[in-house]
């Protein structure tokens, strides 16, 4: 392995296009070297607007080819547990998109091919890398609120004024649907705040007929020591990210938590600390890129022989809780969630 990792992409989604691909090309610690796509033309075209030296025919030539140490997985939801366990027998480092698969058994099937196989897996939450959570959990760690009793999380984009039918987040087939685009982004910022994982779930949510996806919930995950989570999830909303933490003695607010400081339209992170008697604190971040940082932390790791930042193990464990949100939804009844 050289000094830079190299990077090959399977697939021409688009948040590849806008975000990732430009983070990857532009990290201190790697470089974008070939490109995959059923698409020829399309990954031709991306090719060039972004640089990547090589275009490949298939996605097994991508996972063939030598001069290739890891692989960027954006395809289709239904399709991760199948592309990247061939990746790991291929000996190939993963970065999959969120979610890693779209059930628990499938994700974890998939680390247990990472595991075998002896190669590095993380799922691409690329939010957990921006500054503004690592404060968050200081003010915390710091009982700037006092001990953190609930937290509440929304994500939101809307994709139905007008929705397109060929969009892959509306097609089941392909593992779309709200909850697992947008709620999976809730429940991890829950279980990121706690540190520990629920044990109960109820929710609701709106399945849209036309498409047999759902496209807006609301769920309530139990805690341990009385603590809850609410985290709710649309693609009927207007774009919106962010938390709250509620403790006995105050509450921090993350009004953008997921997508800040992205570009022209998007503004620079905000923490926003509220003390017992309602007083109003603000930290802001200077705009930072968290897909680069995400990258180069991934590849910092596999340069270095160290562990992934975030545990594939996380991925299962997050994957559970949707499972069980998505039933609880369906049978209008509480499910237990399995202890990890």
């Amino acid at each position: 392995m050289t000094n830079l990792l190299r990077w090959g992409v399977m697939g021409a989604a688009e948040i590849g296009r806008t975000q990732v691909i430009p983070a990857l090309q532009t990290s201190a610690t790697g470089t974008v070297v070939a490109l995959a796509s059923r698409d020829g033309a399309k990954a031709r075209e991306y090719a060039q607007a972004l640089n990547i030296p090589r275009v490949v025919p298939t996605y097994e030539a991508l996972l063939a080819d030598p001069e290739v140490d890891a692989i960027y997985l954006p395809l289709p939801n239904s399709l991760h547990a199948e592309w990247a366990i061939r990746a790991a027998q291929a000996g190939k480092a993963v970065l999959c998109e969120k979610p890693l698969a779209v059930t628990a058994q499938s994700a974890q099937a998939i680390v247990d091919a990472f595991d075998r196989y002896g190669s590095s897996l993380m799922e691409g939450f690329m939010y957990r890398f921006h500054p503004q959570h690592r404060r968050v959990r200081e003010l915390i760690a710091d009982g700037a609120v006092g001990a953190v009793r609930e937290v509440r999380a929304h994500l939101s984009v809307n994709l139905m004024t007008p929705p397109d039918p060929a969009n892959v987040r509306l097609q089941p087939a392909l593992g779309g649907g709200a909850l697992l685009d947008m709620g999976c982004y809730a429940v991890n910022v829950v279980r990121m705040i706690f540190g520990v994982e629920p044990t109960r779930a109820q929710a609701s949510w709106i399945v849209d007929p036309r498409f047999d996806v759902d496209v807006a919930g609301t769920g309530i995950l139990e805690f341990p020591d009385c603590c809850t989570a609410s985290v709710s999830w649309s693609f009927i909303a207007g774009g919106q990210g962010n938390y709250t933490v509620i403790g006995t003695e105050g509450s921090i607010e993350v009004p953008r938590a997921i997508l800040p400081g992205m570009g022209t339209r998007a503004p620079d992170a905000l923490v926003v600390v509220v003390d017992a008697d309602g007083k109003r604190r603000e930290e802001s971040f200077a705009p930072v890129n968290q897909y680069r940082l995400m990258a180069e932390a991934f590849a910092s790791a596999l340069l270095n022989k160290q562990p992934m930042p975030f545990a594939a193990s996380d991925a299962v464990a997050n994957m559970e809780v949707l499972d069980a949100l998505a039933e609880a939804a369906r049978s209008r009844c509480a499910q237990n969630i399995g202890a990890r």
